[in-house]
């Protein structure tokens, strides 16, 4: 923290160069479109990542798969074609060429378009060189509130309980602060050179410039990073993270899954990147390196210190300061006293390098890492927390591979833990014009673990799985698009809500027809997990089924229309429930962009929690919404957003949800004396 001063006055300073903006409604836009929803995890990382490339195209005539696996527009397939193309036929010499390449069609092209080239020419490279010399700065500020308010906000009096301990505990656990979150963001970019920028937050209920809030904001992060041409490549300061091979050692930022996009599993890593997210908890922080070391072979090299929070107790010795950490507390929620008792309660080390060798038939990779938590967990006594990670003094190590061979892709990792176990994931992929597939093997140990992994799988922890992933891409017709996947799993050990090892699968096929101004996209998604029953260790086959029908209609570019219907079902032993969710969606934009709205209204119905139905929200810049439903209501909002001037933007959104049948909502501190939750969110982003 002490060194944070720093990193401000520098940001600050920095104020004096002359400015750049960028525009952003079309990047949003292109996202949404494209059905890449801001519920997705990275979903900031993509928008930033889009601004990057629209300020610095990739040279489509040089550019690798990861490089192109950024553009997040593409499928896998349509990048090995793209490549293949580039070797047999040489360079492209117009952009307008990649109509030629199988499977790229004119809507792939404009969607790409703004975030390609094909080489500078000799204005286009003095402009670039006089844009290293240009800095761009972006200010960020939202809040956000929801009523009426929760019972972690009422206050009591002496006189409402009987015992004083009953009051001493509901003081304790009455939020500090207004039911009201904030956030401040700022970053800097000086060309390809510099970027800096800092992120404040505070949750509603959170307070600011108290003990536990030293630093003013509950959260705060800041980073420095410097790109050069020489032998430190890139150079990071502060908070970052980073991203080697398929995820096993250690990923931080966007996990790609199991998705709608059913042939674009394999990972392609950043290594080194700024962190910039409000997440308190997967990041790094302090020094990270990447250099180039000889040839074809490049290093990573970091080095990380950091407080996290955890559950502690007094452990049972003669030093009254000896301190024991139960578990991690991760929701990032310091609104009580309680809550503020587990903030930076552990200390956490870690420090990791990676070598990587390129060349144009194989990359291969060498990661290790190592971390330790200060005081370590405590394993828990239940049997499927057996082979849990205690965090101390952990070592691991992996090699990862991508090669190909006429057409054939392989990628895969494979890692070694402290402890002897093992795991590895290993993927094959090809394509046509025509069909594109992959299958994907996981194997991870069911004691392996690796705090920091988030390898391809059921679950995201690469630990006690194996299972085998098939999805296929096809494209019958110009008009048709066809995507589904198969996947079977099974746990070697118990796993949280199944007391027995066992096994499960998942499956999805969903077809998109466009024709006209319209777009009908149809899914279809099924999956059977074992979980216990209810009051006791025996387990059975949990099944959960959605169906859903999405009508777009596309009135002109200022305005569209969307209708959809999902359909849910839950199936456990005896129990059997389902739910429904019809919803309505108005987008209007002006001709000049400079106005958007976004309008819904929703109706659900659910027997129960279990058949809840998830539904994506439009939100504000970088807003996450992604809320479940469950039980009978109605839902609308409008959310609108305005540039008034090309260096500011306004947003606003507001919301209101009614369940008729209740009386009151939620539980415990949450807990609303009411059937009613409003909610608004306001943001600015301003670039001087």
């Amino acid at each position: 923290m002490k060194s944070y001063p720093f990193y401000f006055l520098l940001l600050f300073l920095c104020l004096c160069f002359r400015v750049s903006a960028q525009d952003l409604s079309q990047i949003e836009t292109l996202l949404e479109r494209n059905h890449i929803e801001n519920t997705e995890d990275g979903y900031e990382e993509m928008v930033n990542t889009l601004l990057e490339l629209a300020a610095n195209p990739l040279n489509i005539n040089s550019v690798d798969f990861d490089s192109l696996k950024l553009l997040f527009l593409l499928s896998d397939s349509q990048i090995d074609q793209i490549i293949a193309f580039r070797k047999k036929q040489g360079h492209f010499i117009h952009l307008n060429e990649l109509l030629l390449v199988p499977g790229i069609s004119h809507k792939d092209l404009e969607i790409i378009q703004p975030f390609i080239t094909i080489g500078l020419d000799r204005a286009e490279r003095r402009a670039a060189l006089l844009a290293q010399t240009k800095a761009s700065h972006e200010l960020l500020a939202k809040v956000r509130s929801t009523l009426p308010l929760q019972e972690g906000y009422r206050m009591y009096s002496p006189s409402d309980f009987e015992e004083k301990k009953e009051y001493d505990r509901k003081v304790a656990n009455r939020f500090h602060w207004i039911p009201m979150g904030s956030l401040v963001k700022y970053k800097l970019t000086l060309g390809k050179n510099l970027q800096a920028g800092f992120t404040l937050e505070n949750d509603a209920g959170e307070a600011y410039f108290t003990k536990n809030q030293k630093s003013g904001f509950d959260f705060l992060s800041a980073h420095v990073k410097l790109t050069t041409a020489h032998f430190f490549r890139q150079i990071v300061l502060g908070d970052y993270k980073v991203q080697w091979g398929q995820g096993l050692v250690l990923w931080g930022g966007f996990p790609s899954g199991k998705s709608g996009l059913t042939v674009a599993n394999e990972k392609a890593g950043k290594g080194i990147a700024a962190y910039t997210s409000t997440d308190e908890n997967n990041f790094l922080r302090g020094v990270a390196l990447s250099m180039f070391a000889k040839g074809n072979l490049t290093a990573d090299l970091f080095l990380s210190h950091k407080k996290i929070d955890a559950n502690v107790i007094q452990a049972d010795t003669i030093d009254s300061d000896d301190l024991r950490s139960v578990s991690l507390y991760t929701s990032g929620y310091h609104r009580n006293d309680l809550e503020c008792s587990k903030k930076d309660a552990i200390e956490e080390f870690s420090t990791g390098m990676a070598l990587h060798w390129n060349s144009d038939f194989c990359r291969i990779g060498f990661n290790a890492l190592y971390y330790n938590l200060t005081p370590a967990l405590i394993i828990g006594d239940r049997e499927y927390q057996k082979y849990y990670d205690d965090g101390n003094k952990r070592y691991l190590a992996s090699v990862d591979y991508k090669t190909s061979y006429r057409g054939i892709y392989l990628f895969g990792e494979t890692a070694l833990s402290d402890n002897g176990a093992f795991a590895t994931v290993n993927g094959l992929r090809t394509s046509t014009s025509f069909i594109s597939g992959n299958i994907i093997y996981r194997r991870y140990a069911k004691d392996y673990v690796s705090r920091y992994s988030a390898g391809f799988g059921e679950f995201s922890n690469s630990s006690n799985e194996e299972g085998v992933y098939c999805g296929v891409e096809l494209s019958p017709a110009k008009e048709l698009k066809l995507n589904m996947y198969y996947d079977w799993f099974r746990f070697f050990s118990p796993r949280y809500l199944s007391s027995t090892a066992c096994s499960g699968w998942e499956m999805l096929a969903e077809a998109t027809y466009n024709h006209s101004k319209f777009e009908h996209r149809l899914r279809y998604k099924n999956e059977k997990r074992p979980e216990n029953i209810k009051g006791g260790d025996l387990s059975t086959d949990r099944m959960k089924s959605e169906y859903r029908y999405q009508l777009n209609y596309k009135h002109n570019k200022q305005l569209e229309l969307r209708t959809r219907l999902s359909l849910s079902r839950y199936n456990k032993d005896l129990i059997q429930e389902s739910g429904y969710m019809i919803y309505q969606d108005v987008i209007f934009v002006t001709p000049s962009t400079d106005f958007k709205m976004q309008y819904r209204l929703a109706y659900f119905k659910t027997d129960s929690y279990q058949s809840r139905i998830y539904a994506y929200e439009n939100n504000v810049l970088y807003g996450y919404s992604f809320p479940a439903f469950m039980g009978r209501g109605w839902r609308t909002y409008l959310n609108l957003s305005w540039k008034p001037t090309r260096k500011i933007n306004y947003y606003l959104k507001f919301g209101f949800t009614i369940y008729p049948e209740l009386e009151n909502m939620s539980s415990g501190l949450g807990k609303v004396d009411d059937n009613k939750r409003y909610d608004i969110t306001l943001q600015i982003r301003l670039r001087i």
